[in-house]
């Protein structure tokens, strides 16, 4: 007997998530699985539309994915004994392993949730309908794309829902005019043009008045996919959401609401798709006049949380495809938060993640100790600290907390270093960031990195690389 649920009325992206967690079960329970129908969910009330999985996704992508992770699964629907589960519990597990992988940040990216992201691509027909509207997109000279969350239904949802677990000066439902003030207030006056992802259907006002009053208020033309497709091929709301989603994802500006699940996964599915952290993709409902800069891999939805460099893992000294991806686990300390943990090579033999804890944005937040965590086979690693109070430590093994936790004290002076044979053959390359010094302080084997005034440390890179031919 096969696991499947039948579709889940709810916009696309949640229908994602169900998705994720209907194969984690199947993987857990070891128990075959069916691909669900997707619904074109109307929110406004209408008949709501299920599709067979394969006129919507790809069959075979996702299949290569299930025979790589040993999971079960039959492609014979209709010959298959199905027990349904429950959608909404598959989804509220999609939930928790997509909020792991932001947790992990690109360490994540071998495992089972991004892959399964990675691979989920449009079948044929709607492929060739987004590569049609991207290429008209592009050749009108947008490369911005807005979110405006405006929708009537979204209004609902933030007068009835969003208040009772969002801080209240969060400002997760702007008009119009709002998320343009924004929008001109961080990217510029540069921007002359823009394309908008919404549901044409259930504006509190007609695109018209909105282009015209932001084109007459800020200068800045907008296009929706209407503007550049027949309406008969915009008929279906999962068609249109497909569309809109595919563009904001190859247009290199992107402009959307963290508590919107859609918003999330344009980051989220760019990163599972190129590899690559996106550098221009905004969120709109931070408190200020401002658009905050989005750091996390997608899957914060909280907006400081979604701005924070902790999540984002920024380098602080250049990385080299040569550098040695060690399996280690860097977790220090952070004052104000608990614990925070950076990994590499989270599965065995893909290289993936970087050793960067980063608590400097948007509040500074001290580290005040940190440990390092590896297996045995891997070469033998020492590290030691200097705390505010000058207290120098000796020098301690992987596997040892140095430092302190909850005691006031941060550090403000680290060193790395490898020792014994290994030695020899790599280099032990660090780097910190300190409060209120802008400059990066960069030091290797076993040498202080702090800076000179002793402020304390906020951020810490620690990487391996190959010696050089001397």
């Amino acid at each position: 007997m096969a696991i499947c649920y039948p579709g889940i009325t709810a916009g696309l992206t949640n229908q994602k998530i169900a998705l994720i967690g209907l194969i984690h079960k199947a993987l857990r329970d070891n128990t075959p699985l069916v691909l669900p129908q997707i619904v074109s969910f109307h929110p406004q009330g209408g008949a709501h539309e299920f599709c067979d999985f394969d006129e919507i996704y790809q069959r075979a992508p996702l299949e290569k994915v299930f025979d790589a992770f040993g999971i079960p699964y039959s492609n014979q629907q209709s010959q298959t004994e199905i027990e349904n589960v429950d959608g909404w519990q598959c989804f509220w597990e999609g939930a928790d392993r997509w909020g792991e992988t932001g947790r992990a940040g690109m360490a994540a990216l071998p495992d089972l949730t991004c892959q399964i992201i990675r691979h989920l691509v449009p079948a044929p027909l709607l492929s060739d309908c987004a590569k049609l509207l991207l290429a008209k997109v592009e050749a009108a000279n947008i490369d911005c794309a807005i979110q405006m969350r405006i929708e009537n239904d979204w209004q609902g949802y933030s007068a009835d829902v969003l208040p009772t677990f969002s801080e209240k000066d969060e400002d997760y439902c702007p008009d119009f005019q709002g998320i343009m003030q924004k929008v001109v207030a961080t990217l510029g006056k540069g921007l002359k043009k823009a394309y908008v992802l919404c549901d044409e259907g259930c504006l509190p006002v007609s695109k018209d008045i909105i282009r015209e009053h932001v084109l007459d208020a800020f200068g800045i033309e907008l296009f929706w996919k209407s503007d550049f497709l027949p309406s008969d091929l915009l008929k279906s709301k999962l068609v249109s959401s497909i569309l809109d989603f595919e563009v904001a994802l190859h247009l290199s500006t992107f402009v959307g609401n963290s508590r919107s699940t859609f918003s999330c996964f344009v980051t989220f599915e760019k990163i599972c798709r190129t590899l690559t952290a996106p550098t221009s993709h905004y969120i709109y409902n931070l408190p200020g006049p401002f658009l905050g800069k989005r750091r996390d891999n997608g899957a914060m939805m909280v907006p400081q949380q979604a701005i924070d460099t902790l999540y984002g893992r920024a380098p602080l000294r250049d990385i080299l495809s040569s550098d040695l991806k060690w399996p280690l686990a860097l977790t220090a300390h952070v004052s104000t938060l608990g614990d925070f943990r950076s990994e590499t090579s989270s599965v065995k033999g893909i290289p993936s993640g970087d050793l960067i804890i980063d608590a400097s944005y948007p509040v500074a937040r001290s580290l005040e100790g940190f440990s390092l965590e590896g297996g045995t086979e891997l070469p033998d690693i020492e590290y030691r600290t200097l705390d505010i109070h000058q207290h120098e430590s000796a020098w301690d093994s992987t596997g040892t907390f140095c430092g302190s936790r909850g005691q006031a004290r941060p550090l403000c002076g680290f060193a790395f270093r490898i020792t014994g044979a290994a030695s020899l053959s790599a280099d032990c390359l660090y780097a910190g960031r300190f409060d209120g010094h802008p400059e990066i302080i960069f030091a290797q084997n076993g040498e202080w990195c702090r800076a000179p005034d002793g402020a304390p440390l906020t951020a810490l890179h620690l990487l391996f690389r190959p010696k050089t031919k001397s």
